[in-house]
């Protein structure tokens, strides 16, 4: 096969053949690194992303004062070229600015959200469509279908975990 392409240069070259220059680049897109990871606790403003096959999440989180907000976005690049996404926006307003807040990622698209008193509300989006809300309003347990993640509970003060099912707890990793 190379003997053949060989002499068809050479025939092409002998013969006065117009030299004809293919160029060929290749781009890559700069993504930053996976920062919104499963059990990562969030306590200051910032921007928070993951990265999944082509779905890219970002959380952005603003502190001013007593009041936390953030913004979820989620885009989507389609096959063709163009993308698909979306945005929501939302807050709490902390007893004082030196409430113990966070964020709790249970996973990129699984958010919950805790004033540092009383409050502890969610954000979920899977393959059943996006859903938010209290999980604890006000000092009590509210009813929801959405199961409370251990590593959060952990979090939670003392008052709030004994409305919920006892979490064992938890295991230290042996070292290697």
């Amino acid at each position: 096969m190379r003997i053949a392409l060989l002499l068809l240069t050479f025939a092409a070259a002998s013969a006065g053949c117009h030299k004809t220059t293919v160029t060929t680049t290749s781009s890559t897109v700069a993504t930053s690194p996976d920062t919104l990871i499963a059990g990562t606790i969030i306590r200051s403003a910032g921007t928070w992303s993951a990265h999944k096959a082509r779905t890219t999440q970002k959380l952005d989180v603003t502190v001013s004062g007593n009041s936390i907000s953030w913004t979820i976005d989620t885009m989507e690049q389609l096959p063709g070229g163009g993308s698909s996404g979306g945005s929501g926006s939302s807050g709490m307003t902390l007893s004082s600015p030196t409430d113990p807040w966070f964020i709790f990622v249970e996973s990129p698209r699984h958010l919950w959200f805790f004033n540092g008193t009383t409050d502890l509300t969610y954000s979920l989006s899977d393959g059943g469509g996006s859903r938010s809300g209290p999980a604890i309003h006000a000092g009590k347990l509210m009813p929801t279908n959405e199961k409370i993640p251990p590593d959060l509970v952990r979090q939670l003060p003392p008052d709030l975990q004994k409305q919920l099912p006892p979490v064992p707890p938890k295991e230290e990793r042996p070292s290697l």
